[in-house]
C-alpha cells in the first residue's frame, strides 16, 4: 500500500517495514535544512510498532526548547522540503505535514513539533516505548483499532477520540 491517507478518511494497512526507511529519509531530510537535536527526533505512532496496523501516515516527534520561539525562516526553510504548517490550533504543539503532492489532499507524514520538557513530549515517546515492549498491550490496541476502523472509517477525528481512552490508559499506567 502507497503513503497517504486523505483529509478525514481512515485507512489501516498492515505494518509495512519501509516506513522506517521513509521516516529516516524524512528526518534526514529535515536535519539538512534546519538546525535540530538529530537525538530529538523521533518515529512515533502505530508506523513506529513493528507488527502494528496504521493508518499508512509518519508521524515524527520534535522536540525543542521554545516551540512557540521558532523563527519564520524555520518553517520557510521546511517548506523547502514539502512539509507545511496547518492551520490547526493546538495548546502544546505546532503540526506540519507533507503531502503526496501538490494538491494537497492526501497526507503522508505528519510533524509534532513540541517542547521537550513538555508532558506530550514525554507522553508520546512513553506510549510508542510501552507498546514495543509490551505485546498484550500491543495486540489490544490492534483489536481496537480494527474495531474503530470498521466504525468509522470515514470519521477520522472520531476514529481517533475514541483511542484516547486507550491511549490514556497506558500512559497513565506506565
Amino acid at each position: 500500500m502507497s503513503l497517504g491517507v486523505k483529509r478525514g478518511q481512515v485507512v489501516l494497512s498492515e505494518y509495512q517495514e519501509t516506513w522506517v526507511d521513509e521516516y529516516n529519509h524524512v528526518k534526514n531530510e529535515i536535519l539538512n535544512v534546519v538546525k535540530l537535536d538529530k537525538n530529538a527526533i523521533h518515529h512515533i505512532g502505530s508506523t513506529s510498532i513493528p507488527g502494528l496496523s496504521a493508518k499508512p501516515i509518519i508521524d515524527i516527534l520534535i522536540g525543542v526548547e521554545d516551540y512557540m520561539s521558532l523563527p519564520e525562516y524555520f518553517f520557510k526553510e521546511l517548506k523547502t522540503i514539502g512539509i507545511y504548517r496547518l492551520r490547526v490550533e493546538k495548546d502544546d504543539e505546532i503540526v506540519l505535514a507533507k503531502f503526496e503532492d501538490e494538491s494537497f489532499q492526501k497526507h503522508t507524514h505528519f510533524i509534532h513539533i513540541v517542547n521537550k520538557e513538555q508532558q506530550k513530549y514525554t507522553e508520546l515517546l512513553k506510549f510508542r516505548d510501552y507498546l514495543l515492549s509490551h505485546s498484550d498491550a500491543r495486540m489490544e490496541y490492534q483489536r481496537l483499532k480494527e474495531k474503530l476502523y470498521t466504525q468509522y472509517a470515514d470519521d477520522r477525528p472520531r476514529y481517533t477520540q475514541e483511542k484516547e481512552a486507550f491511549i490514556k490508559l497506558i500512559i497513565n499506567n506506565e
